[in-house]
């Protein structure tokens, strides 16, 4: 950041997120969103080009929309309860799940690589553990927008180059399953965005040393050995066995409280998804038997780091339930 005063937006924007963890109150939930949203936009001009500032527009519109339809249909709740069902419909529409997204793909192609994945990863805790505050009658209203959502990120992927494209539609899709684990018994939620996170984190690493966009441009780097860890995260997050993804998909199938037509919805979804993120690393997983691995560079910390990273969580997950 070139500017010292983003540290203090960076700090409102951390703030703010604890504010609604914390909040016992709508009011004080709707504040902590506000203030989250007014952390989130000064991050968005890395460079200060006239595009960021057309994209912290169309961030600005839809998320202050939404705020308003939430605090307004919770001053009306007061006099009918029928109104309280557009309060998870407007934190929806701030997540930018389907078929409320209409703002979040133009978002994450004109915002630099930093905005993007806070975007992708950080700016959804509030509003999914709102969600969760929610009554259950209200969150099972909802559960057909995390149908649509898991559906719409796995066909929207479909014949995408742009690796920001590819993300954006894996998010709509990754938050269709956190809205169908928030009826769980056991703390699912939690474990799904902090593996979310984590592996999105990996994504970010390995994209962060290069400026392209297209996923040839990605997989056509110097080193072989970065596009094989590369298409390795690619995979963990579409959820391919054995490795992190795949385990967070499913404990969200044994243990959400969704109807089946629900269940069979996310499962199609990621089925979709997985077949986009397969043909994305076809190229780099098979040209893996011409990679010549050094032994110093295959045993660096930073490679052992990455793959733990892909891998621990099992054990971990595994061991907590």
């Amino acid at each position: 950041m070139k500017s010292p005063y983003k540290s203090l937006f960076l700090f409102l924007m951390v703030v703010s997120t604890y504010m609604v963890l914390s909040s016992s109150n709508w009011l004080t939930t709707w504040m902590g969103l506000e203030i989250n949203m007014l952390g989130f936009i000064p991050l968005m001009y890395l460079k200060e080009t006239t595009s960021e500032s057309e994209t912290a527009a169309k961030y600005l519109v839809p998320q202050a929309l939404g705020s308003t339809i939430f605090i307004t249909s919770a001053m009306l709740a007061l006099h009918s309860n029928a109104l309280q069902s557009l309060m998870p419909i407007a934190m929806c529409m701030k997540l930018g799940a389907a078929p409320l997204h209409f703002w979040f793909p133009p978002v994450m192609a004109g915002l630099p690589l930093l905005p993007a994945f806070l975007l992708l990863t950080w700016q959804k805790i509030a509003p999914i553990f709102a969600i969760s505050s929610f009554h259950p009658t209200l969150i099972t209203k909802i559960l057909p927008i995390a149908a649509i959502s898991a559906l719409w990120g796995g066909i929207g992927g479909v014949n995408q180059t742009d690796i920001r494209s590819l993300l954006t539609y894996s998010s709509i899709a990754h938050t269709g399953w956190m809205l169908a684990s928030i009826n769980s018994p056991t703390p699912t939620l939690t474990l799904y965005i902090m593996t979310y996170i984590l592996i999105t984190i990996s994504i970010y690493m390995c994209l962060v040393k290069q400026s392209t966009k297209s996923h040839k441009q990605v997989f056509s780097l110097k080193e072989p050995y970065d596009s094989f860890l590369l298409a390795i995260t690619i995979l963990s997050l579409s959820g391919l066995p054995p490795l992190t993804g795949f385990l967070m998909k499913l404990l969200v199938l044994y243990f959400t409280e969704a109807p089946t037509i629900i269940t069979f919805s996310l499962i199609l979804g990621a089925m979709t998804s997985l077949l986009y993120y397969l043909s994305l690393t076809f190229t780099p997983l098979l040209s893996l038997n011409k990679m010549h691995f050094h032994k110093t560079k295959m045993m660096s910390k930073s490679s052992i780091m990455f793959l733990l990273s892909q891998t621990l969580p099992l054990s971990f997950i595994l061991f907590y339930f």
